[in-house]
């Protein structure tokens, strides 16, 4: 794969990494910014993981592989009429998991959102893991776009928090 890759820093801050986890070493991960015409490589990570997930040309999608060129991680940051982004899919493939690769795959990319800002609709159990990383739970202030499809998801059943990085 040819892709812009950059190299992760082994003392780089790992808010998620459990005691006894050893953080992925700065050989075992390349940092992608996927290009659009490589899409369809993250689709078939997203497939592999049991997601049905698209990525749009006009997103913005980050991922991690191994040694071997295999996707270990994704996530996608889809652009709003508001100009911020909307954080979907954040994903690490369960044998990567509790390594820190989630947290190093965020703080990659968060330079790249700066000053537009982002906001997910996080899982109940993951809202410590986004506030390490600097999110805020319920912030005051959210773009309309992403609000209304923020209530649209609760109002189906789905039990998330809205999630919003600003840099500041």
């Amino acid at each position: 794969m040819n892709l812009t890759t950059i190299k992760i820093s082994p003392d780089m801050p790992v808010p998620d990494l459990p005691a006894g986890h050893p953080a992925p070493s700065e050989e075992s991960l390349r940092f992608h910014i996927i290009e659009p015409a490589r899409l369809a490589l993250v689709d078939r990570f997203y497939r592999a993981q049991g997601y049905k997930v698209k990525c749009g040309e006009t997103e913005r999608v980050y991922a991690f592989s191994d040694a071997n060129g295999d996707f270990v991680a994704s996530a996608r940051l889809v652009p709003q009429s508001s100009g911020h982004y909307w954080l979907r899919n954040l994903l690490v493939d369960k044998n990567s998991r509790g390594q820190g690769v989630a947290s190093k795959l965020i703080i990659n990319f968060l330079p790249d959102i700066s000053p537009q800002g982002c906001y997910c609709f996080a899982l109940t159990h993951l809202e410590s893991f986004y506030e390490r990383l600097g999110f805020t739970a319920q912030p005051e202030h959210c773009p309309g776009d992403i609000l209304s499809t923020y209530h649209t998801y609760r109002n189906r059943g789905r039990d998330w928090i809205l999630m919003g990085y600003i840099d500041s």
